[in-house]
């Protein structure tokens, strides 16, 4: 078995609807067969319900962070733990052992269809032996870490990856660029329609997440601020589509446009096509610090 009880990482006994600690005798559920080490998240329940069947598609390809996998990712080293993983991604499961933890019971049963294990655990207090761990990923997760847990999280992403091993992350960043200035000056509108229908309850700058990385010990490989002051066209509508249109005749004219491009699921790809290309120049000469993402390698030393 590869979980431990996350509490002692004492041994677990299967008790066929339980597994029980040896140790600290505490026991887990069993639900459907999944291990539940932690309460579940309703928050989260029912938004990523499917596995991700791609693995090296073109939307991969054209996608930035969907990119940096893809790229980094080419060669099988080992057990690869997904932290927050949704619904699983078939990438990720080509791994000799690819394991899966999330807070939703909808997401872990869909993970479970292409992984080889999953489990309901909080990622500051993970279900598994140290060094368990060739590589360790995640994309569009640690955002949603609150500020005071974070380096709780990155001390147990680094304890469980093996020695040589390597950490990926797709990090959503606090962007200083104009937009995102702009939004942030109305505070209860950001938060109705910006971080809160997102989760994002613990962004930080794109400077801020590398060094907490390094803090923890983690030897950076590449550190890529990206998507920097560029929204798709449907993202502009779903931040911005309400109270946020009076406060900007500008802001209230691009909404109108990006919302009429969306009314056509074809125009509103190509409209997106075009702004990821755009990205692609603007992530090559606009201001670090506009960064609403960020790509992270890292190596625990051997």
């Amino acid at each position: 078995m590869i979980f431990v009880c996350p509490s002692c990482r004492g041994k677990l006994i299967d008790e066929v609807e339980n597994l029980l600690c040896e140790d600290c005798l505490e026991r887990f559920p069993l639900v459907d067969g999944i291990p539940v080490f932690c309460e579940m998240d309703s928050f989260y329940e029912g938004k990523w319900t499917e596995p991700d069947e791609s693995a090296g598609s073109l939307r991969n390809w054209l996608v930035k962070k969907q990119r940096f996998f893809v790229r980094r990712l080419s060669v099988k080293e080992g057990r690869l733990l997904d932290l927050g993983c949704g619904g699983g991604w078939r990438l990720f499961a080509a791994s000799p052992m690819a394991v899966g933890i999330d807070v939703s019971r909808s997401s872990l049963a869909a993970a479970r269809s292409i992984y080889h294990r999953v489990a309901a655990a909080d990622l500051g207090q993970l279900p598994f032996p140290d060094e368990t761990f060739a590589l360790v990923v995640s994309s569009d997760v640690l955002g949603h870490v609150p500020l005071q847990a974070k380096d709780r999280v990155l001390a147990e992403m680094y304890r469980v990856l093996a020695r040589g091993g390597r950490t990926l992350h797709y990090v959503e960043a606090d962007g200083q660029d104009p937009v995102n200035r702009f939004g942030r000056r109305y505070p209860d509108l950001y938060e109705k329609y910006i971080t809160g229908p997102e989760g994002h309850i613990g962004l930080e700058t794109a400077g801020e997440t590398a060094a907490r990385f390094r803090r923890h010990g983690f030897v950076p490989a590449r550190e890529i601020p990206c998507y920097r002051g560029l929204l798709y066209v449907n993202r502009v509508v779903q931040y911005f589509d309400n109270e946020y249109r009076q406060k900007s005749r500008l802001l209230s004219a691009s909404v109108a446009v990006c919302g009429t491009l969306t009314r056509s699921k074809a125009i509103e790809n190509l409209a997106n096509v075009a702004v990821t290309l755009a990205m692609e120049v603007g992530d090559r000469i606009l201001p670090s610090g506009w960064a609403g993402g960020m790509l992270v390698e890292y190596r625990k030393e051997p």
